[in-house]
């Protein structure tokens, strides 16, 4: 199962609502949970191109995470 999937039921949402800044905070509080070596790069890059509409391209799963966490924190 790809992390876009993952974080969607976790959150009991669509992948389309997952957009909504409403749900960042509920988002934020499952990315946590995730160890993000759990995920191969490329799906966190595609995660975070989804919902950010910006096309960033991470080395590493945790910094990935981590700039994901604190673009959720700040909406």
């Amino acid at each position: 199962m790809a992390l876009i999937d993952q974080v969607a039921d976790q959150c009991g949402l669509f992948i389309s609502d997952l957009k909504a800044q409403d749900n960042y905070s509920v988002i934020a509080e499952i990315l946590t949970q995730i160890d993000p070596d759990s995920f191969p790069v490329t799906d966190w890059n595609h995660f975070i191109t989804y919902l950010f509409e910006k096309d960033d391209a991470f080395t590493s799963s945790s910094q990935a995470r981590q700039t994901c966490l604190e673009q959720l924190n700040q909406k």
